[in-house]
């Protein structure tokens, strides 16, 4: 590849911890794929100390690369002959990655993320390169091209727009109407002047009168059927764009979540409106301003070839100006939309946080915080906004040069009597209807332009493959599970969990403790099938791999009490009404009545009508932790995970949920991850004990105490 082609596909780091992404991107685009550093950062767990080589591994394999790490010298890299990501050291202290193209003419290739195409002679090259560690990279069948990608996405907006075709086409239909009946004043404004007046002729006149009465009101009519058609458009539109990308959002992995703001994914959802509106302007005002350039052109040619000449001359005049803003109008809209997000995320994670803040009295400091973030954004916008005035002001003036270069022009034939006075007339008529339509079509490019940004940033979250569905087994009862040697880990980090071994069964209330970041609460997300394991298995009833299982059918048959738990604004009553489809609200009090949870739902202010507010703001933690309780007991599970789900609860009420836990048992499998150990004597059945991500000791309460472990040391502080 040529250096101005290794240019044109090289991509610079944003900062330094972008390095190891920025040059798998740019090798990705080298083979003519696509992405964006975001998505190559998650990947890769980059961090704001950067990526590991093991983070750019991982997430080169799910790009669609075979990528194998592994260690040369200055001889083999010359030989190599493709793309390779170096691991350097510069200045003898900062870890820096780069792109080896190859070797030419006595020196290499590279690309710097910091600094660009470069090159490195041999020594240059070993007094950086100490570790001789690189990531080899070559393309699998599962590396998807960009024009793939494209074609993904005129699938995906073909799959929205079907469904308007019918209406987008009669739009189109009665726009080329309009756009005929626009021409009725040019046309009897040339008659008028060139024939009914000289004539005297007020028959004509009158009858002339009245045809453009109605053909002006017939023009009036088809607009406003033509803008009902289109509003139509707009609302079923929106409601299947929205309807599409949330169920989509809802079904992604959970991973996805983790390292999104929700400010950021509500500015997506908005960005559907950017899409829509553009839909509206090329469906409404651009097919009218086309179809007028297309019919008074026509006409112009007929009335005054000169001045339809200038016309057509000018058309390339306007799309080479686009041609020069366009590139900085993208990056402009993007930053708009990008800094939109930022400012979006920080607000609503200011409001979360607002007892926080109360309480260590920094309102002025998050104000200012704020103010700092939306000026951005608005500085953005200010930007975009002097570049579109840039735009029309050009555009403006050369239009205004069309108009009085058309009058000159059609002047000059008039007073050589090649043009009569009325057809001078219709064509500066025309001349002034065409201009602004001549405008619009290549101001286009700015709508179109926004839309794209929106609709990339929208497709980057439709790409995203949905939570993995393997399997079509439905576990039935589940009586045991065993975990045989799992093992998990984050992109780009060590393990979590290494090695992981233990089991479960009915009649065994089993806790999981340790030391808080030992991976007890990732262990439970793993058996919710939220995060997928790196090595070993889960069997249930000793034979089924979880992994066979189809997830909805599994995630039925588990409840979780997280540790964080989450209330819906809404009544008591509306929370537990999520624990099944057919549940009504007198079974759920049935339930309630049946466990004695009901005693302690009556001693809120409206029992099951009590409104909890956002995010269950009226609540305390131990109700809260009550509410997410009986939510498992109405969906009736085979198996139970609770993960620190009495630790806001006072001791009458903990008592009351560990007892009941010790009946379920007999029908139920129960795994309590917990740090309340002093409750572990008296309702344990086996204790595991993870430290270092590993399960260190296990056993029962005595078996416990004879070890030399965290567990017995607690106890031993109280004999």
């Amino acid at each position: 590849m040529r250096m101005k082609e290794l240019n044109k596909t090289f991509v610079l780091q944003h900062d330094a911890s972008d390095c190891g992404v920025a040059c798998l991107l740019s090798i990705i685009r080298y083979y003519g794929g696509s992405t964006t550093l975001q998505y190559l950062r998650e990947l890769s767990g980059t961090t704001k100390q950067g990526t590991t080589l093991l983070g750019l591994y991982q997430a080169a394999g799910q790009v669609g690369f075979d990528a194998k790490g592994c260690e040369t010298d200055i001889l083999s890299l010359k030989e190599h002959g493709s793309p390779v990501i170096l691991h350097l050291v510069l200045d003898g202290k900062f870890e820096h990655y780069m792109v080896c193209y190859g070797f030419k003419d006595g020196y290499f290739i590279m690309g710097d993320p910091a600094k660009g195409i470069i090159t490195y002679t041999a020594e240059e090259l070993e007094q950086v390169w100490k570790s001789h560690a690189c990531l080899t990279l070559v393309c699998t069948n599962n590396f998807i091209l960009q024009k793939d990608i494209k074609a993904q996405k005129r699938a995906w907006l073909i799959h929205l727009l079907r469904d308007d075709y019918a209406i987008l086409g009669v739009s189109i239909l009665v726009g080329l109407l309009m756009s005929v009946l626009g021409m009725t004043t040019a046309v009897f404004s040339q008659k008028l002047i060139d024939v009914i007046i000289p004539d005297k002729d007020y028959k004509r006149l009158w009858l002339g009168l009245v045809l453009v009465s109605f053909l002006l009101l017939a023009r009036l009519g088809l607009g406003t059927i033509r803008q009902y058609m289109l509003f139509l458009q707009s609302r079923d539109f929106n409601n299947r764009l929205i309807a599409f990308f949330y169920n989509h959002l809802l079904r992604l992995p959970k991973f996805f979540f983790d390292t999104r703001r929700i400010g950021e994914l509500v500015a997506r959802l908005n960005d559907t409106r950017r899409i829509q509106s553009v839909v509206s302007i090329i469906a409404g005002s651009i097919v009218i301003d086309f179809l007028v350039t297309i019919v008074t052109l026509s006409m112009l040619f007929y009335y005054s070839w000169p001045i339809a000449l200038l016309l057509v001359i000018s058309i390339p005049l306007f799309i080479w100006i686009v041609s020069i803003y366009n590139a900085p109008l993208v990056e402009a809209q993007r930053n708009v939309m990008m800094s939109y997000a930022h400012s979006e995320s920080n607000f609503i994670n200011t409001m979360q946080g607002i007892d926080t803040i109360k309480n260590f009295n920094r309102q002025y400091e998050f104000g200012a915080l704020n103010q700092a973030i939306y000026g951005f954004f608005q500085n953005k916008v200010f930007d975009l906004g002097r570049l579109n005035i840039k735009l029309s002001v050009v555009y403006g003036i050369i239009s205004i040069v069309l108009i009085v270069g058309a009058i000159g022009i059609g002047s000059f034939f008039v007073l050589s009597g090649r043009l009569k006075l009325g057809e001078l007339m219709a064509a500066i008529s025309l001349v002034a209807s065409i201009a602004p339509a001549i405008v619009n079509l290549a101001l286009v490019s700015v709508s179109l332009n926004e839309a794209k940004v929106a609709f990339n940033r929208m497709f980057e979250f439709v790409g995203i493959p949905s939570e993995k569905k393997e399997g079509d087994f439905s576990p039935g009862r589940v009586d045991s599970i065993q975990v045989k040697n799992i093992s998990f880990r984050f992109p780009g980090r060590k393990r979590i969990l290494d090695n992981i071994s233990l089991a479960a069964f009915k009649d065994k209330m089993i806790f999981i403790i340790g030391e808080s970041g030992c991976g007890k609460s990732t262990f439970c997300k793993i058996m919710e099938r939220a995060y997928e394991l790196e090595t070993g298995e889960i069997l249930l009833n000793g034979k089924d791999d979880l992994r066979g299982t189809a997830i909805e059918k599994w995630r039925e048959n588990i409840g979780v009490v997280p540790q964080d738990v989450f209330i819906f604004n809404g009544t008591v009553m509306d929370n537990l009404l999520l624990s099944g489809v057919d549940t009504s609200p007198q079974y759920i009090i049935d339930v309630c009545s049946r466990y004695g949870v009901d005693k302690y739902i009556a001693r809120l202010p409206q029992g099951y009508h009590t409104v909890v507010g956002e995010e269950g703001i009226n609540l305390s933690g131990g109700q809260k932790q009550l509410i997410a309780f009986a939510r498992i007991l109405v969906k009736n599970p085979s198996v139970l995970i609770l993960d620190e789900s009495t630790s806001a609860m006072d001791r009458d009420l903990e008592m009351f949920v560990m007892d009941l836990l010790s009946r379920l048992k007999r029908d139920k499998i129960i795994l309590f991850i917990s740090h309340r150990l002093h409750i572990l004597k008296k309702y344990a059945d086996y204790i595991y004990l993870i430290e270092n991500g590993r399960v260190s000791h296990y056993g029962t309460h005595e078996e416990m105490m004879e070890g030399e472990n965290m567990y017995a040391d607690y106890w031993r502080a109280f004999m």
